[in-house]
């Protein structure tokens, strides 16, 4: 582009010059001068026009949008795409992170420091626990007592007590459900410190809504330790 704005300059400054040749001597030169400028200066206009359109259209033919380097789609085959498999589907089933997608019933899940299995569901048991000591109180209305078994195996250095560590809950409509129930048959709460590799059991039971339990899900983290919040079926 520079140099078909000096081409034109020049062309330019030979047409004042010839027509100045003109008025002073050797006027067939200045006028063979001015010729060859003034078709300099329509050879610069063509090819302005002529570059600029080119341009133009190499400008409106630009992608917009990019597709993946290699490094991104590494790995995947022909079937995966943006909204294909995810994590879970990719490791064979869901890993019990995802309160939709929980792990079947009687898996054993590790969170923290702990080893964690369910068993012995019973998603009403509102007259055992009304049962179990005349001071219990009944559950809110449209609420009742949800209660299961607990395994848990300690797996850290020192002791510990499952029921101080771990973070008992029941899941479901999107929300973990951890209300005490009061006192219950073979607590969980009743369980001995365990050190490594020693095994911890009890009964946990929550406050639910009545609507939908069976749907619910069983929810366990290690509090202390950050670990992952895992969901298991109850059936």
């Amino acid at each position: 582009m520079a140099g078909i704005f000096l081409g034109g300059l020049f062309g330019v400054a030979a047409i004042v010059l010839g027509v100045i040749g003109i008025f002073k001597s050797h006027r067939l030169m200045a006028i063979l001068g001015i010729a060859l400028a003034v078709v300099g200066l329509i050879v610069t206009v063509i090819v302005t026009i002529t570059l600029g359109s080119a341009i133009d259209e190499v400008v409106e033919d630009w992608p917009t949008t990019f597709e993946d380097s290699p490094e991104d789609t590494e790995g995947l085959d022909d079937t995966d795409t943006e909204d294909g498999p995810d994590v879970q589907e990719d490791l064979g089933g869901p890993d019990g992170t995802d309160l939709n997608s929980p792990l079947p019933a009687g898996s054993e899940v590790e969170t923290g420091n702990w080893r964690v299995s369910f068993s012995d569901v019973v998603p009403d048991a509102t007259e055992t626990v009304l049962n179990e000591n005349q001071f219990n109180e009944p559950p809110a209305d449209g609420y009742q007592y949800f209660m299961y078994r607990v395994e848990a195996t300690y797996l850290g250095a020192d002791s510990a007590y499952a029921w101080d560590e771990l973070e008992l809950g029941v899941a479901f409509d999107n929300a973990v459900h951890t209300e005490w129930c009061g006192v219950i048959p073979d607590d969980l709460l009743d369980a001995p410190e365990v050190y490594a590799d020693g095994t911890a059991s009890g009964n946990a039971c929550v406050a639910v809504p009545s609507d939908s339990a069976e749907e619910a899900v069983i929810s366990v983290k290690d509090y202390w330790n950050d670990g992952e919040r895992f969901f298991v079926a109850i059936d």
